[in-house]
């Protein structure tokens, strides 16, 4: 049978049938630790691996390189931003992800995050935890105008649950690979960094967007203004953030995703940045479904039928 490293923690709690189906084919090594897999980490395991089940941990050209039996790696989660892919190309190596199912969790995750933020909810439960009784003025949704950036299937389906709760809000979208939308506005970027009120971020990581949120834009939002980042951390530049908070200039912002993960950084100091770890998918019912998703493929893989949901290198 073909050795399986699944460095994902807690695969399997969500879907145990999905495990049982998958240790019935396969000798399967799985991260019983619960730790964080780094590139030592992966080194020091990846030897006569067949597969890769991982998280969003870093799968480096090292880890390829050392890893000679390595037919597939299987993401559980929609970014492939943490794989070498052209150098998985080059050996060979398919891949498989799970694209489809954080964008039924994620939207819902960033409008509570929305929601959090215009309430104060965040700085009013801390302040009741240090026995203050704390009253600041909050927002209704319908006063405010939302930035969208990035209108896929995260993005859009956001959109449609602001308008749902707050059909008057008004909702503007920035995406070059979306025409139209019929509940918001297609505006440029620059617009919708000096006019809303609230942005939220829904692109992918590439080499694009990549420090695309950068200190200009940053800069341009309106005073006392709101930022949402439940996409990939690289795409915001957390130290112009970090600036533009602790002077407050923007109000607040919402971060579930860092450049480097865990993170201990800068944002922690803050009282006006609610800070959540990468935690915008897990829920248990889309965790089930990418386990399901990763075990279907990994088995059609071994019995050489194609990958339903292969990742395609540089489409």
């Amino acid at each position: 049978m073909h050795n399986i490293l699944v460095t994902n923690i807690g695969f399997g709690q969500a879907s145990p049938e999905s495990l049982i189906k998958l240790k019935s084919i396969a000798n399967i090594f799985l991260n019983e630790k619960g730790i964080r897999y780094t590139e030592e980490l992966f080194l020091q395991n990846i030897a006569n691996m067949y597969a890769i089940v991982a998280g969003t941990e870093k799968i480096s050209r090292s880890v390829i390189e050392a890893a000679k039996d390595l037919k597939l790696i299987v993401r559980i989660g929609a970014g492939v931003d943490n794989i070498d892919l052209d150098y998985a190309n080059t050996k060979g190596i398919s891949i498989s992800y799970t694209p489809d199912a954080p964008a039924q969790a994620i939207p819902e995750f960033a409008l509570s995050l929305m929601l959090s933020l215009i309430k104060n909810l965040a700085i009013v439960d801390k302040k009741m935890h240090q026995g203050e009784w704390h009253r600041p003025m909050g927002s209704m949704l319908s006063s405010l105008k939302i930035g969208i950036i990035g209108a896929g299937k995260i993005g859009s389906r956001l959109i449609e649950l602001i308008k749902k709760i707050s059909p008057q809000t008004e909702v503007y979208y920035y995406d070059p690979h979306v025409r139209d939308l019929k509940s918001a506005i297609k505006r440029d970027i620059d617009f919708i960094f000096s006019q809303s009120d609230i942005i939220s971020i829904h692109t992918p990581l590439n080499e694009m967007t990549k420090g695309f949120i950068n200190k200009t834009l940053l800069s341009s939002m309106k005073n006392g203004s709101y930022i949402i980042n439940t996409a990939r951390g690289s795409i915001v530049d957390e130290d112009a953030l970090y600036q533009l908070l602790e002077c407050k200039h923007l109000a607040g912002a919402a971060i579930d995703v860092f450049g480097i993960e865990p993170y201990y950084g800068n944002l922690t100091k803050l009282d006006n940045c609610l800070l959540t770890s990468h935690i915008g998918s897990l829920t248990k019912e889309v965790r089930s479904i990418m386990e399901v998703q990763a075990v279907e493929d990994i088995i059609r893989f071994i019995n050489n039928e194609p990958l339903l949901r292969r990742y395609k290198i540089g489409i």
